[in-house]
């Protein structure tokens, strides 16, 4: 035994680090955090975290944990609206949510990855157009980044909108007087208010004349025809993640897709937007794992029978101090 007076630093440093042999052995040392799962499996980049990444549906799974209490962060982007047909609206961008101190504990988390809502089929004939498929939601740990709303039709041919035009952010409406309602911040009711807790989504844009309307980012609304721009996270940037595809978006994630028309080009916000290339071309693509929307491709491309873009995959992201 150890007899210190009370208050005698030096007694007590003699005490913590003079223990040798079998006394030193049995000092409890805490388990260190340990956890598996992801497409990127506990990726260490250099910068003092750990990142799981999960780009299709999964299990984050935790094995064991400090005996303090122990909180990860959660980053998770629902899929991309689909673009309407023809002369289609923008989709809109997938739902983000972010969490920055969620408690964790022994036991395994399924994870779902949202996919891109699907592109419309251009019809043969006025008043058969088609509105862009939802995208599906993210999800983990009982929150929900919802999917983009899909883009609606020409409204001069008979089309007065959708309701898939609702979504996590919106998609571009089909009237000049409507918009794609975003869904996303009136979710997550379980984690509001929390100062470590966020979630973003802005709404679709009404069409022009002669462009459709423009989907809603995590970052704004559409506008002009433009898609929403997304948000940017330096922590969650492509080389980190393990996600190289998505190095040249510079950490931001879930922009709506631009709107179609006649012969203008109309840019995809930043962060995965899919764009409008203008002439007879439909629309590009939602970036995949960006969650962004599909942009809204030419009047001709579409009334010829193809098919329009397709919203971005979404992605779930977990880091910790490693």
């Amino acid at each position: 035994m150890v007899v210190r007076s009370f208050g005698n630093t030096i007694a007590g440093f003699k005490d913590i680090f003079g223990k040798t042999g079998a006394r030193a052995s049995k000092e409890y040392v805490p388990p260190p955090f340990s956890a598996t799962g992801g497409n990127v499996d506990a990726l260490a980049p250099g910068n003092g975290y750990k990142y799981h990444t999960f780009t299709s549906p999964g299990t984050f799974t935790v094995s064991s944990t400090p005996p303090t209490a122990t909180t990860i962060e959660v980053f998770a982007v629902g899929g991309g609206g689909g673009a309407g047909a023809p002369l289609g609206s923008g989709g809109g961008a997938g739902g983000l949510v972010y969490h920055t101190a969620f408690p964790i504990s022994i036991g395994s988390y399924p994870i779902t990855v949202g996919s891109g809502g699907a592109g419309a089929t251009g019809p043969g004939s006025p008043g058969t157009n088609t509105t862009g498929g939802k995208g599906t939601a993210s999800t983990f740990g009982g929150m929900t980044a919802d999917g983009g709303g899909g883009g609606s039709p020409y409204y001069g041919d008979g089309i007065s909108g959708s309701p898939t035009v609702t979504g996590g952010s919106g998609g571009g409406y089909s009237t000049p007087s409507g918009t794609g309602s975003a869904t996303q911040p009136g979710l997550n009711t379980p984690f509001v208010p929390n100062p470590n807790f966020a979630q973003y989504g802005f709404d679709g844009a009404p069409a022009g004349d002669p462009i459709g309307g423009a989907g809603g980012g995590a970052g704004a609304a559409g506008s002009g025809g433009v898609g929403g721009i997304g948000r940017q996270y330096p922590a969650f940037t492509g080389p980190l993640i393990g996600v190289p595809s998505l190095a040249p978006l510079s950490g931001y994630f879930a922009g709506g897709g631009g709107a179609g028309s006649r012969s203008t080009p109309l840019a995809g916000g930043l962060g995965g937007g899919g764009s409008n290339p203008g002439s007879t071309n439909q629309g590009t693509d939602g970036v995949t794992n960006s969650g962004g929307g599909a942009g809204g491709g030419s009047y001709m491309a579409s009334r010829a029978g193809n098919t329009s873009a397709a919203g971005g995959p979404g992605i779930v992201i977990i880091r910790y101090l490693a």
